[in-house]
Order: C-alpha cells, then structure tokens, then sequence
C-alpha cells in the first residue's frame, strides 16, 4: 500500500513538472527553448525599420554650425535651389524602442528589459552636377523619408518596436532605392541572456541598448553614437532595466548629448543644442522593482528599458524620431 501511494505521487509529481516543461526534455531545454522561440517570434517586430513619419508636417530653415538648414521632420520632397554647385546632406535614424522585460516563477524568475538601439546617422556631400534635372536644366523633386521612433513595450513580456529608416532620394516618380540611409535602432529585448538591440546603420551606427539582466547577471550599459574627428552621431543605445541582480543603467550618449539617468522611472535622454545636427541620448532604463524606462531623446534615442521584478514588469520607453537636414552651397 505504501509503495502504490508513493507511486501515485511521484507520477502526479512528473506529470506536473512535464505539463511545465511543455514537452521539452528538461528544465534547461524548457527556458532555452521558450526564449529561443520568443526570440524568432518577435523578430518581425525589433527588426522592422520600415515605420516613418507620414502626416506631412513643413519643413523649416534652422541655423546649424554648418550653416542655414532646411529640416524635414516628416515625409517630404526637396527640390534644389537653382544656382546651387553642391548640398551637405545629414541624415539620422529613428531609434528603437525599449523592452518591458519578463518575469516567469518557474524558469530564472525576473528578466528585465533591453534598451532600444539609437538610429544611425550618415553625412555627406552631393555635387550638384550629380542631382537630377529636367529638360529645362531645373532640378528635379528628390524624395524625403524620414523614419519614425519604435514603441517601447506596454506590458509584461514585451518588446521594443524598431526605430524607421530615414531615407534621402531617389527622385520623386523614381522606383530605384534609396540614394543615402541611415537606419533605425533595433527594439529591446528580453532573455536569458536577451539579444542586443543593434544601432541603426550609418557611417555613425547608432548607440546599441544596454541588456537586460537575469538570474546572477546583472544588466549591461548601452553603447555611445559619437565621431571621434568631428561634431557628427546618431542616437545613444536605451539603458537596461534593473532586476534582482543589479540596478538599471543609464542611457547612453548620442553625439554630444548624454543619456537618461537609470531612474524611478528612467529619465528621458538629452536633445541637442538647435545648432547641432546629431542625435539625442538614449532614454534611461528602469532602476528597480516594475519601474518604466525613459523616453529616447529627440532626434535618434533608443528607449530604456523597464526593471523587472517578482511581479512582472511595465514598460520601456518609446525610441524618438529620426530627421534630415540639407544645407545648399552656392558659393
């Protein structure tokens, strides 16, 4: 009698824990393959870079240290001034959007979200003999896309949107692809360890998001969008959102302007200065418990990401948009 009750037990017992493992073959097979299959799941999203800003909005002239900007914030056209010989053209990202992060009582409990990765920014100058014409020798409307910053995640087990591509070219009524990019941050993540929300590419890549932590890990710091030679950069990486291992981290730097401070919620990254046509900071992330991360500053922040604890998380902050300015050169 004895033997057939331990049984009993030891079966109710094997069949609770397979009902948890869910068909995987151990516990470390469980957590790898849940996560594994979030990631490919959620792909769609952290990677889509194809977001941008459609609501026409007027494009404006701003002083820059280079020089009179005309500045798009949205979709738009440009066509070049008659008289011109050449155009520097600044192109940045939108950045990505943070992670929320995830907690689960029966694998490594509390994993705190990933920060967005900041939008890249590309630079250069265009002759005007290479821009296209009518027949009539006047110029010819070129296409303006700019990218759209990624939604941070909105409840637990979320992640971060990635931030839209930001685009200069071809002509209007062309189908080719774009002339010159500069993409979007990848959203944040969660996992064991979660992936890096990768910078937007460009001759700057935008910052990457700092990593959320788990188990005996501790979250890791983003990483800057700065040049070492001149005042050119994208958008700073979202900071981490805290668990039970370490407290959050800060955003990181995008061109001169420094990141959000791990907070209560995370703080949103800096602007820059009117003048300067860089990105901002990445958004701080979450310093403990459920705490939100911050906002990316504008242009090119990444989002931080949330802090994650025994009772789940809340939300990353949202990664801001990207921005294009042109300078014509007559002289």
């Amino acid at each position: 009698m004895g033997g057939m009750l331990v049984g009993m037990i030891l079966s109710l017992i094997a069949g609770a824990i397979g009902a948890v493992l869910g068909g995987f073959a151990s516990v470390l097979e469980a957590i790898s393959g849940t996560v594994n299959d979030h990631y490919v799941a959620t792909l769609p999203t952290i990677t889509d870079h194809s977001h941008s800003i459609t609501t026409l909005r007027q494009q404006f002239d701003q002083v820059l240290l280079q020089g009179v900007a005309i500045v798009f914030t949205s979709n738009n056209t440009y066509t070049p001034t008659v008289g011109i010989h050449s155009i520097d053209v600044i192109i940045i990202g939108a950045g990505g959007g943070g992670s929320s992060g995830s907690f689960d009582a029966f694998s490594t409990g509390a994993r705190s979200g990933g920060g967005g990765g900041g939008g890249g920014e590309t630079h250069t100058t265009i002759p005007a003999s290479l821009l296209p014409k009518n027949a009539d020798g006047s110029f010819k409307a070129v296409q303006i896309v700019t990218g759209a910053g990624g939604a941070g995640a909105v409840s637990d087990r979320g992640v971060g949107s990635g931030g839209g591509d930001s685009k200069f070219g071809p002509e209007v009524g062309s189908s080719g692809g774009a002339w010159l990019l500069a993409g979007g941050g990848n959203g944040g993540s969660w996992g064991t360890p979660g992936p890096v929300a990768i910078g937007g590419v460009g001759m700057i890549p935008g910052g990457n998001g700092g990593v959320g932590g788990y188990s005996s890990t501790p979250p890791t710091a983003p990483t800057a969008s700065v040049s070492a030679y001149d005042l050119h950069g994208g958008g700073g990486g979202g900071g981490a959102g805290g668990a039970a291992n370490g407290i959050g981290t800060a955003g990181a730097a995008g061109g001169i302007s420094p990141g959000g401070a791990t907070g209560n919620p995370g703080a949103a990254g800096s602007s820059p200065a009117s003048i300067v046509a860089t990105g901002g900071g990445g958004g701080g992330g979450g310093i403990s418990g459920t705490v939100a991360g911050g906002p990316g500053a504008f242009p090119a922040g990444g989002g931080g990401g949330s802090a994650c604890g025994t009772g789940g998380a809340t939300s990353g902050g949202a990664g801001s948009n990207g921005i294009i300015f042109v300078i014509e050169r007559s002289s």
